[in-house]
């Protein structure tokens, strides 16, 4: 199904979620790092946590009134379709809930594409509701993270992030119903392990989603 990401108060019903799975999906510290699509720079501090210390952390957003609103020192009025950056400047991207907003996601996200670095890499987000099948064995906190989604979620992510020129790609699903669920928990209901629990794959359902993607150059 198509992005829905409007119809998720990711930002306050689902913060602590979204907080740590943006964390575990940011691959390293960077000391030059963007926040596309900011607005009022909400998240843009978690960024901040992830990166190296004295990082040059830049919002940036088409919406002059919500950075005005944005309270840390580095800021800039920009279209995501046409980055006012030097290629090759930036070490880290986040995108969070705001690509299904560019009016051509795919150019924007070649334009994230071209100031990435090599070595860098991009996390973006997109939640809406998809076909899953919540996995039902009892939790097991051992288990590791870096599981793929079941059941092909996030495939059509991955083709745009490979058609924008990023070939290395990994994604994580995260259920967000029940609204609280901590990352382990919801993420192990939609995590691919048919292969390790054969007899646990529950009835197909329509379910709200979070979709995260780290995308490496």
């Amino acid at each position: 199904m198509d992005d829905d990401t409007a119809r998720f108060d990711l930002a306050t019903t689902h913060t602590e979620l979204l907080r740590a799975a943006l964390a575990l999906a940011t691959p390293f510290a960077a000391q030059v790092v963007l926040d596309l699509a900011s607005g009022v720079g909400l998240r843009t501090p978690w960024l901040v946590e992830t990166a190296l210390p004295g990082a040059l952390v830049l919002a940036v957003d088409n919406n002059h009134a919500a950075l005005t609103q944005f309270a840390g020192d580095h800021r800039l009025v920009a279209d995501a379709h046409d980055l006012p950056l030097r290629s090759a400047s930036v070490d880290l991207v986040w995108c969070v809930a705001a690509l299904r907003l560019f009016t051509r996601p795919r150019r924007a996200l070649s334009e994230v594409r071209r100031v990435v670095r090599t070595g860098g890499a991009l996390v973006v987000t997109v939640a809406g509701e998809r076909w899953v099948r919540r996995r039902s064995w009892a939790p097991q906190a051992s288990l590791p993270l870096a599981l793929p989604p079941a059941d092909d979620l996030g495939t059509e992510l991955l083709l745009e992030l490979h058609a924008a020129g990023f070939p290395h790609a990994h994604l994580a699903a995260y259920l967000l119903d029940p609204p609280g669920l901590a990352p382990l928990p919801a993420r192990l209901p939609l995590a691919d392990l048919g292969a390790l629990h054969p007899l646990a794959l529950g009835e197909p359902e329509i379910a709200p989603i979070l979709l995260v993607a780290t995308a490496l150059v």
